[in-house]
């Protein structure tokens, strides 16, 4: 019985954290444009669960151009730009439903999972968050909620996880994924 409810879980269980995701960052991108932040990039930073304490928050990032140093401007490559390491913006605050949302998923994942032995639910689970808020994004970006913000892209910091790369191509031009793919792949 376990085992198909952890499957159910996989396969249902993550539509209210895209709606979620979907209206905060809405709400969010509004809230920036109606305070005259003139941006360029957006990124959203899925939990740590591996090595967060309370791993149930979202945290974005944005970019202006002003925020670049000039000397990196006009650097022969698009580290700066494309990098979220680097950018000056982080929000932590004001994702309360997707946060909300988090914490249900992992309180019934561990639920579902505590007696259990399933060595690969750990990375389903992580896998099933990032790909649920990439089609949260890719929702923004089709309802135009991202018009005028050239590149967005799932950010994992330190890391070569292939929902960053997925994201980065789903989520921009081919020119845009094509300069973010010279220095990220």
């Amino acid at each position: 019985m376990a085992n198909n409810e952890l499957d159910v879980f996989f396969r249902d269980g993550f539509g209210r954290l895209c709606a979620a995701v979907a209206s905060d960052i809405k709400r969010h991108i509004a809230t920036l444009r109606e305070s005259g932040v003139d941006f360029y990039g957006y990124a959203a930073f899925p939990p740590d669960y591996y090595t967060a304490y309370d791993p149930t928050s979202l945290v974005v990032a944005f970019n202006c151009e002003s925020d670049i140093d000039a000397e990196n401007k006009n650097a022969p490559y698009s580290y700066y730009r494309y990098s979220v390491d680097e950018w000056q913006n982080y929000v932590h605050d004001g994702f309360d439903a997707t946060n909300a949302e988090l914490k249900a998923l992992l309180s019934e994942f561990k639920r579902l999972t505590e007696t259990q032995d399933s060595d690969d639910a750990p990375e389903t689970f992580v896998a099933s968050i990032n790909q649920t808020i990439l089609d949260a994004l890719i929702s923004l970006r089709k309802d135009g909620t991202f018009d005028g913000i050239s590149y967005v892209v799932i950010w994992l910091s330190d890391s070569g996880d292939e929902i960053m790369n997925r994201s980065a191509k789903e989520l921009n031009t081919a020119d845009v994924y094509a300069a973010y793919a010279t220095e990220f792949t």
